[in-house]
């Protein structure tokens, strides 16, 4: 349920051979030597290409997108359209990455009332925006593509105790959700990935 969940719904969307090794972070699995040896700096997702490694989920799907093009899960490179594509992926890793995880994972000095009052504000404040700009629209973009579906991976987030009672409805992110998490081939990777983390 990492934000690199969403890179797992970008190769099943572009019917991508691949595989995928898990990396627990729940576990501190991704401070080990053996990962940070992959990535240094300990984070997920990252993805083995035959160029090397690739870090970053705002780099990783594009890259998986246009390793598809028939599929449509980006706009054409030097379009308009990508520049407004890169724009939403960069928005929801800058501000509703980091404010949900101020929210979910609050840093020493921030853990008191004021705090989480604050880091929740930014999370609404966020989510609020983004809900409006999809009024009226079905996707983030004018068609789908892998900016829904990073968003859907944050909006699932929404379910962790620290959010789930304290969040207003966002009725146009519910709808985004729901459509990609009842899509068979969607819902069996994030079934899957909940199981795993469940498991323990």
């Amino acid at each position: 349920m990492a934000c690199s969940l969403a890179s797992r719904l970008t190769l099943v969307a572009a019917d991508l051979p691949h595989e995928v090794i898990l990396v627990r972070t729940w576990k501190g699995e991704q401070k080990a030597d053996a990962y940070r040896a992959i990535n240094p700096r300990g984070k997920v997702p990252a993805l083995q290409t035959p160029d090397g490694i690739l870090l970053e989920s705002t780099a990783i799907l594009p890259y998986l997108a246009d390793l598809a093009p028939w599929k449509a899960l980006m706009p054409p490179a030097g379009t308009f359209a990508r520049a407004q594509a890169q724009g939403w992926l960069s928005y929801f890793s800058s501000a509703l990455h980091t404010s949900l995880n101020a929210a979910m994972f609050p840093l020493l000095g921030c853990d008191g009332d004021e705090g989480r009052k604050s880091a929740l504000d930014r999370v609404i404040g966020v989510l609020s925006d983004i809900d409006r700009h999809l009024e009226g629209r079905a996707y983030v973009l004018d068609e789908f593509s892998v900016c829904d579906l990073y968003l859907a991976v944050f909006a699932l987030w929404r379910g962790a105790p620290a959010l789930s009672t304290h969040l207003p409805a966002f009725p146009n992110i519910d709808r985004l959700q729901a459509s990609i998490v009842s899509q068979p081939q969607f819902a069996a990777v994030i079934m899957e990935d909940m199981k795993t983390r469940a498991a323990g």
